[in-house]
């Protein structure tokens, strides 16, 4: 995400430069002052005042929805450039750099992604939570229908996929970035194997058959 730059003030309808340098703004006084900064720090930050704000974005909720998807294209452009070094032919590799690629831009975008997730969690008219995974989801089914016809497999089931699997991770991120009980790395092996071994590397092994004599 781009430093911040300053703001006019204008009575006219905002551009996309003029929302784009707010959003810069408060990117960084996020990054400062952390999840819980308020909105007159952001304003102030932006160099206005916070009916500004609201005459930028509509209201507060309009705000944390212009963030969520600043992050969700972010995430989605780190898993793109993430997939294209990674090797075509070994698809579980591909799987580890996608998941890889997501969880390690919100533990280094941590105090934006909480202020996102927890600021739309405190509202009752605001976008819902998984408006985030449903943006990257929607992204990872178009790559993931590409890969599947290249295969020559069904490709009908990118979308219910997709989302399935960016749900997960998204849920296991969300409480990875809270409580950090394990290392990062260690998180994405276990969603790898999950996803890839599914349950069933739980299941006991065969037993040889028995002698009859």
């Amino acid at each position: 995400m781009a430093p911040s730059a300053p703001l006019r003030r204008s009575g006219r309808r905002a551009s996309p430069e003029r929302r784009d340098a707010f959003l810069d703004a408060a990117v960084t006084a996020i990054r400062r002052d952390g999840p819980k900064v308020s909105m007159e720090t952001i304003a102030r930050e932006a160099g206005v005042t916070k009916p500004i704000v609201y005459r930028l974005f509509g209201d507060r909720d309009g705000l944390l929805q212009a963030l969520g998807e600043r992050l969700a294209a972010d995430i989605n452009a780190n898993i793109a450039e993430a997939l294209d070094r990674a090797p075509d032919d070994d698809p579980k590799a591909m799987l580890r750099t996608a998941i890889a690629s997501y969880v390690e831009l919100i533990d280094t975008e941590t105090d934006v992604y909480r202020f996102v997730t927890e600021q739309i969690g405190r509202t009752t008219s605001g976008p819902n939570v998984t408006g985030l995974a449903a943006e990257i989801a929607r992204s990872v089914a178009v790559v993931l229908g590409e890969e599947l016809r290249r295969a020559g497999a069904d490709s009908g089931a990118a979308e219910p996929w997709a989302f399935g699997i960016v749900g997960m991770v998204h849920l296991s991120g969300d409480w990875w970035v809270r409580t950090r009980t394990l290392p990062r790395d260690q998180l994405v092996t276990y969603l790898v194997d999950l996803l890839w071994d599914g349950f069933g590397a739980l299941a006991p092994a065969p037993r040889p058959p028995s002698d009859p004599g």
